[in-house]
C-alpha cells in the first residue's frame, strides 16, 4: 500500500514538472515571438540573446555594464583580454557599456546565426516552439574576439 501510495506521488511529481516545463517553455517562445506570427526569426531570437545577455551583465540594472560588472562574470578567463574585449565594446570609453554598444559588438562577433542555426532542426529558417526548447542550452552568448 506504501509502496503504491508512493509510486502514484512520484507520478504526479512528474506530471507537475513537466506541465511546468511546458507551460515555461511556451511563455519562452511567446516571449522571443515579437510580432506573434507562431514563429522565432533571426533577428527575434538574436534581439531575445542580446537582451537576456546584457541584463544578465547588468546586475544593478541602470542600463550599463560597468568593469566590476563585467569582471564579475568570468566570460573571459585571462583578465587583460577581458579587459581589452570591454574596451573593444566601450566605443565612448566612459568605462561603461550601453545595450546599443553591446548589440553592435555582438551583431559583428557573436555566434548568434550559427546558434539560431542549429536551433532550426526543419531548417526552415525560423524557430517552431518545439526547436525553442533547446533555447536555454544557448542562455550565454559566444562572443569571437
Amino acid at each position: 500500500m506504501k509502496a503504491t501510495i508512493l509510486i502514484l506521488c512520484l507520478v504526479c511529481f512528474q506530471i507537475v514538472l513537466l506541465v511546468n516545463y511546458t507551460s515555461a517553455m511556451h511563455d519562452l517562445f511567446n516571449e522571443m515571438d515579437l510580432n506573434q506570427d507562431g514563429k522565432v526569426s533571426l533577428e527575434e531570437f538574436s534581439h531575445d540573446m542580446e537582451n537576456s545577455a546584457f541584463n544578465r551583465l547588468d546586475k544593478d540594472k541602470d542600463g550599463f555594464i560597468t568593469p566590476k560588472e563585467w569582471s564579475a562574470v568570468d566570460l573571459i578567463e585571462e583578465k587583460e583580454k577581458a579587459q581589452e574585449v570591454f574596451q573593444a565594446i566601450d566605443k565612448k570609453a566612459n568605462k561603461r557599456i550601453s545595450y546599443p554598444d553591446f548589440k553592435n559588438y555582438a551583431d559583428k562577433y557573436s555566434n548568434l546565426e550559427e546558434a539560431f542555426m542549429i536551433l532550426d532542426k526543419n531548417k526552415d529558417g525560423s524557430l517552431s516552439p518545439d526547436e525553442v526548447t533547446l533555447r536555454p542550452l544557448f542562455r550565454l552568448i559566444t562572443i569571437h574576439y
